[in-house]
């Protein structure tokens, strides 16, 4: 299997959502291991704090929307232009807990425009450069909740479930190309989305959700990218983690069982 820095060694990393958490973490990984990384995230003045924090040398930023497909196409192509990428990251996206019956309907409009748009966006932008130069690899970053529908996640899953989808037939269609196609599984993850999203969850998610050890960004970062480098098509840090989604796969009603309980201790 590669290494990360065997992998990653001289190649050019598109990555969205690098500005904090996760993405960031990676863009730090990436540096280490001899990557040249673009960041991508809305906020040019975000955007610019991380780069330099990151040290500046073999970073690049680039400020657009994931979510308006004009946006993309117009700024990706210029960049591409300039700096021809090897490797695209989806990493981008929000969450918003909430009771079904008491969720704004923007939050699931939200959700889907930039966890799942936001990725197809990015993949039709950059794809068609990846496939012209003969090859490359997509990591689309979803999350537990898209393979698990837990209370609460109505509106994210569905965007994460999405993406899932997405990133399971696009792989397939990819082979031809050489383009080889990645989705990653987080659990929990020790970020500032994170800190955000717990002071909206309800007692029942947190109660689930408790079920599931939370891990460090560069914990994530790491497994990720390694998954990437080993051609692996869905990776799932952490053990637990992999336990979950085994149980998921095998023993459905189980899961549903054990969540329900958590769930009614919670009340």
């Amino acid at each position: 299997m590669a290494s990360i820095d065997g992998y990653f060694k001289g190649k050019s990393v598109l990555l969205t959502g690098g500005s904090s958490g996760i993405g960031y973490a990676a863009a730090e990984r990436l540096l280490k291991a001899g990557a040249e990384v673009t960041l991508v995230a809305r906020r040019a003045n975000v955007l610019e704090e991380a780069r330099v924090k990151l040290g500046g040398k073999g970073v690049h930023v680039l400020a657009l929307d994931v979510s308006r497909e004009d946006d993309v196409i117009e700024k990706v192509a210029a960049h591409l232009a300039l700096h021809p990428t090897d490797v695209l990251i989806n990493n981008a996206g929000v969450v918003m807990p909430g009771r079904f019956l008491e969720l704004e309907s923007k939050h699931f409009r939200e959700m889907m425009d930039i966890n799942y748009f936001g990725s197809v966006n990015m993949c039709r932008a950059v794809i068609p450069h990846l496939v012209a130069k003969g090859g490359g690899a997509v990591l689309n970053v979803s999350s537990m909740a898209g393979i698990i529908g837990i209370y609460g996640y109505t509106a994210y899953a569905a965007s994460k479930f999405a993406l899932y989808g997405f990133s399971e037939a696009l792989r397939g269609e990819m082979v031809p190309h050489n383009v080889a196609v990645s989705v990653c599984l987080p659990p929990d993850t020790d970020t500032p989305q994170l800190a955000f999203e717990n002071q909206y969850k309800p007692k029942e998610t947190k109660a689930i959700a408790g079920t599931v050890k939370t891990m460090s960004a560069a914990a994530v970062a790491d497994e990720m990218l390694a998954g990437v480098a080993g051609g692996r098509f869905t990776i799932i840090p952490g053990l637990d983690g992999r336990m979950t989604v085994a149980a998921q796969r095998w023993v459905p009603s189980v899961v549903r069982w054990y969540s329900d309980m958590a769930m009614k201790k919670a009340k």
